[in-house]
């Protein structure tokens, strides 16, 4: 890895190919998903042999008075994906604040909210 990355770079480097060695259905490895009050899926995450890796999809617009592209939910043109190691050592390069997006628009969540939703038993949460 070049050092000029930063560690948000590199973290979603080994982030993303953990998330893709889980293979077609992550979804069977998902220790936690987070809605909106809307129902839409705002992240997720995922157990996987890296540790702990958090995913959400970057939405360019929401829906509402016509500002959205004409794509169903599930089309490929979502948005950007965003990854990151959830159990990240905590310092200076690695900020509590995970973005994240849904159909509604953009979100903002807690990585160490996540850790303790994770260590409270929760398997979905719903944010506001």
């Amino acid at each position: 890895m070049k050092s000029s990355q930063s560690s948000h770079e590199v973290r979603e480097q080994i982030a993303r190919g953990a998330f893709e060695a889980l293979g077609p259905s992550p979804s069977q490895k998902a220790v936690l998903q987070v809605q909106c009050n809307s129902a839409h899926h705002l992240a997720g995450v995922y157990a996987t042999d890296a540790g702990r890796v958090y995913h959400s999809v970057l939405h360019s617009t929401s829906h509402g008075r016509k500002d959205f592209v004409d794509t169903g939910h599930h089309a490929s043109q979502r948005g950007t994906d965003w990854f990151d190691l959830l159990d990240a050592v905590p310092g200076a390069d690695v900020p509590d604040e995970l973005p994240a997006g849904c159909e509604c628009g953009p979100y903002t969540l807690s990585r160490a909210q996540l850790v303790q939703q994770i260590a409270d038993g929760e398997g979905r949460v719903i944010v506001e």
